[in-house]
């Protein structure tokens, strides 16, 4: 059996699914234990998964959705402050970055 490695590991998790969905409750705990065992985590918001801003903005890890999908879905509604408005470049920067990718639907 291999070793777990105790190194900090940087993760993103993309959410493209609303907040009732089982995958915002999998990214919001995967987010909060991976925060909480000190990995960097970055979570991607895009689709129905922008409406789940609130619910993974409080995990610790830094949070961004598409700017585009936040204004097709929420219209005028002024964003979450702790959450950066951003695009899939961004997305495509930090999945660069990272040591694992996660897409949750």
């Amino acid at each position: 059996m291999a070793a777990i490695s105790s190194t900090p590991r940087r993760l993103v998790l993309v959410l493209g699914s609303g907040p009732d969905s089982p995958a915002a409750r999998l990214v919001s705990g995967l987010a909060d234990a991976a925060v909480a065992a000190d990995h960097e985590v970055k979570v991607f918001l895009l689709g129905e998964g922008v409406l789940a801003a609130g619910q993974v903005a409080g995990s610790g890890a830094s949070v961004a959705h598409c700017d585009a999908d936040w204004r097709w879905r929420r219209g005028g509604e002024a964003p979450d402050p702790r959450v950066y408005r951003g695009s899939l470049r961004d997305l495509a920067l930090w999945c660069r970055e990272a040591d694992r990718v996660l897409q949750c639907r």
